[in-house]
């Protein structure tokens, strides 16, 4: 089982001046009805919260401000990956900086190809 330590390593590239992290896009999980999205209602706020059970990504999102942004023409974006994918999730890659020159060339080309997915059992049973 990879350590949280080698995750965050394997979903964040800080090799040249770009700085790039793996997304995951929450809209995708909706889209796909994926069996590990969970929400739950907070009783004493009355929000509703989703996320993620196998945690590639660790936040819980307010389902009403989501909608709100999926109704923009920008959406609601992505989350930083912070687990290993499963098949299903839709997953980017974000430069956080762009520039010109040596700094920003990629020098690590492979991070933009999908990272492996997670193996579960319970997909298997």
């Amino acid at each position: 089982m990879p350590s949280a330590a080698s995750t965050a390593v394997a979903n964040e590239c800080r090799q040249c001046c770009s700085f790039c992290d793996r997304l995951v896009h929450p809209s995708g999980c909706l889209a796909t009805g994926c069996k590990y999205l969970y929400s739950y209602g907070d009783e004493q706020t009355g929000r509703r919260y989703m996320g993620c059970i196998n945690k590639v990504y660790k936040v819980e999102i307010d389902f009403e401000l989501f909608e709100q942004a999926e109704r923009t023409r920008q959406g609601f974006g992505g989350v930083k990956m912070t687990g290993a994918p499963l098949p299903q999730c839709r997953s980017t890659v974000e430069r956080a900086y762009h520039g010109d020159g040596e700094p920003f060339d990629c020098v690590n080309p492979a991070f933009f190809e999908p990272p492996a997915a997670a193996f579960d059992l319970r997909d298997r049973l």
